[in-house]
This record gives structure tokens, C-alpha cells and sequence, in this order.
């Protein structure tokens, strides 16, 4: 069953990578089932499977990290364009007396 997992982690690295929303979702959907499965299971991986696996993960929430941060900015810059404050901008609330 981890071969599973390793293989729909794949998936999601190579959507997430492309970009495409459709790919993300299902390879998630499938992600999910499997390591559903795998729990299920209650047996252990060989410590190079699960090695593997957490190598993967990191490689995939990397990716998330840097679309969610690429994203953010394109937002700012279509606020701002419109004449918006940036909402990464921090601003000390005020105290009111």
C-alpha cells in the first residue's frame, strides 16, 4: 500500500508542478484514499519506503508553500493596480481614547 501512497504523492507533485487545479484535486482525492488505506492496514512500511515518502511530502508542501505565496502576490498586485492597500501590509491598530 505505500507504493500507493509514494505513487499518488507523485501525482500531486507533477499536478501541483503543472499547475492545474483539476490535477490537484484529484491527485489529493487519491492521496487521501490511500493513505486512508494504509492506516487501515496497521502495518509498518520498511524504513526506506516511509523515508521516501516524508522525502515527498516535503517536496510537495514546498510547492504548496511557493504557489500559496505566488498567488498572494498576484492578488496584491491586482489590488494595487486597482488603487487597493495591500493586505500584507501590517498596520498598528489604533487605540481609541
Amino acid at each position: 500500500m505505500m507504493d500507493a501512497v509514494i505513487h499518488y504523492q507523485a501525482e500531486l507533485i507533477a499536478a501541483l508542478d503543472s499547475q492545474d487545479a483539476d490535477a490537484i484535486l484529484s491527485a489529493s482525492g487519491s492521496l487521501s484514499s490511500a493513505l486512508e488505506q494504509l492506516r487501515q492496514q496497521r502495518h509498518v512500511p520498511a524504513q526506506s519506503e516511509l523515508s521516501h515518502g516524508l522525502k515527498q511530502a516535503e517536496a510537495a508542501r514546498i510547492r504548496v508553500k511557493y504557489l500559496t505565496a505566488w498567488n498572494r502576490q498576484k492578488i496584491d498586485r491586482l489590488a494595487e493596480c486597482r488603487g487597493l492597500a495591500s493586505s500584507a501590509v501590517y498596520v498598528m491598530p489604533q487605540k481609541h481614547t
